[in-house]
């Protein structure tokens, strides 16, 4: 019999392939969602109804006897609250994806704190290049398919794993993967002795394991045996990285790239494994991996206004912004626009997010999108400019005086003798001159940054709107603006591009 089946959140990158994939499985399915998007389109190709706003008179005119939630669902949800008072069973996100997988012959699980997108698209091309009719669920849209999911048979199903709530733990993998562990999700985890616990609890829960060892070596752990694979010569191309695929020190194949970021190497190096332990053959791969279409919101080029293009990427850890920055410089002067989330993580890594921005050649930090948290003084993303601006010497606001910036000029060369041997007196007077705003287009100011990246502008900005209007004028001065985050500031980016095509 089917269940009628209500998704508190339905909009969730995970709730909605879940929703859809139990829709597909003869269960009536309806739920709803805090505010309306586009993103909820999909649901009408599979006749789910969906409601705007969180009611109770929504689910009660549903009545279902199965209710699934997400993290982000707090007790005082009225249709939460409503599900309690009538007994309706009430299940998690997690446990309802461990349920969905025990209905497959193979899960390849991809869990770490960075990479999990960009490395299940990885695999999940190379099978459905292999024509494995592989089942896809992952936290980001896949370009080939234009979704988050894909319903396939019943032999393979890829699956991201997310720590957050040790979610992952509902996952009995066939593979589990753990591509990497950092401090993350520290409003749950108390310490990294936590997460690490976390994360051996998944590896134990898998029958066969890929961890990593080194730079670009991995571990592939069964029951009888280990294997170890590595990439190795390294090579920049035009389009991306050639290396070489060693396994157990013999090298099954050079793999060519269409992307850049050594970061990717590592990602594309995990997919190989998981295709060689399946036993795919050695081309389709190489083939799967060079055609790879990417995934949207992992450095994904959106427009290009006057000689800027503008890259939106999903990161927002500190490591993966210093790594997306380092993979942007190829174009040249980056701007890198930053919007923080949850107050959570900016307070628990506010140092690193101090220093995270180093690479660029000028920041501009966005209000912080709290997701499910109240705001935390301390730890906003107006704090990260203040601290930046005080901290760093790197980076100005045009709102300095000429005094404040004499100043900061005047303590860096204290403390920095190369510095002081590359600033000149010229230099100064041109702060006599002019005020900072006007400097930030001058030769002189843009020959400095460029040859030393220092004295870098750092902008903040409580709306998108008066923020658009400044990456536009900006957008004269450098080669790529890069725009951050994992909350909604993919908006921000297609509001650029709106506004480009209408220039058009």
């Amino acid at each position: 019999m089917a269940k009628r089946m209500y998704f508190i959140g339905i909009g969730g990158i995970s709730m909605s392939a879940l929703a859809i994939f139990q829709a597909a499985s003869g269960n009536i399915v309806s739920g709803s969602d805090i505010s309306n998007s586009d993103a909820l389109n999909i649901f009408k190709n599979f006749n789910i109804p969906v409601y705007i706003g969180h009611k109770k008179e929504n689910i009660k005119a549903f009545n279902p006897n199965l209710v699934v939630i997400n993290c982000a669902i707090k007790e005082d949800n009225e249709e939460l609250k409503w599900a309690i008072a009538h007994k309706k069973k009430i299940i998690t996100r997690a446990e309802l994806l461990g349920n969905v997988s025990k209905t497959f012959k193979n899960v390849i699980a991809i869990s770490g704190t960075h990479g999990k997108t960009t490395t299940s698209a990885l695999i999940s091309e190379i099978f459905i290049e292999a024509k494995l009719k592989p089942s896809i669920h992952v936290g980001g849209i896949l370009k080939r398919c234009e979704s988050n999911f894909l319903i396939g048979e019943k032999k393979f199903f890829i699956t991201e794993a997310c720590e957050y709530q040790n979610s992952f733990l509902s996952l009995q993998p066939t593979l589990g993967i753990v591509l990497n562990i950092e401090p993350d999700h520290l409003d749950f985890f108390k310490n990294m002795k936590e997460i690490n616990n976390s994360f051996e609890k998944f590896l134990e829960n898998s029958k066969n394991k890929i961890l990593k060892i080194d730079e670009f070596v991995y571990m592939l752990k069964n029951e009888k045996n280990c294997s170890f694979y590595c990439a190795k010569n390294l090579k920049k191309s035009n389009v991306g990285f050639s290396f070489d695929f060693y396994k157990n020190d013999i090298c099954l194949a050079k793999i060519q790239t269409n992307f850049f970021g050594q970061h990717n190497v590592k990602n594309t190096l995990v997919a190989c494994i998981v295709a060689d332990f399946y036993k795919i053959k050695m081309p389709i791969v190489k083939r799967a991996i060079k055609n790879f279409g990417g995934v949207k919101r992992r450095f994904e080029e959106i427009t290009k206004v006057n000689n800027s293009v503008v890259i939106h990427d999903y990161a927002h850890h500190p490591t993966e912004i210093e790594k997306v920055i380092c993979q942007a410089k190829r174009y040249g002067k980056v701007l890198t626009v930053f919007q923080p989330h949850t107050y959570s993580r900016t307070k628990k890594l506010f140092k690193d997010f101090l220093s995270c921005f180093n690479l660029t050649d000028g920041l501009v930090l966005i209000k912080t999108y709290p997701a499910r948290e109240e705001e935390v003084k301390g730890a906003t993303a107006k704090d990260i400019y203040n601290q930046i601006l005080s901290k760093n010497p790197l980076f100005f606001s045009e709102d300095f005086s000429y005094n404040n910036q004499i100043e900061k000029v005047d303590n860096f060369i204290q403390n920095d003798l190369i510095f002081k041997n590359q600033i000149s007196s010229q230099f100064k007077q041109c702060l006599k001159k002019q005020n900072y705003s006007q400097i930030n287009q001058n030769i002189p100011l843009d020959n400095f940054v460029q040859n030393n990246q220092n004295l870098k502008p750092c902008y903040y900005f409580d709306e998108f709107e008066n923020a658009r209007q400044k990456l536009i004028s900006l957008s004269q001065i450098y080669n790529c603006i890069l725009i951050l985050g994992a909350g909604n500031i993919n908006e921000l980016a297609y509001m650029l591009k709106r506004k480009e095509n209408n220039s058009n």
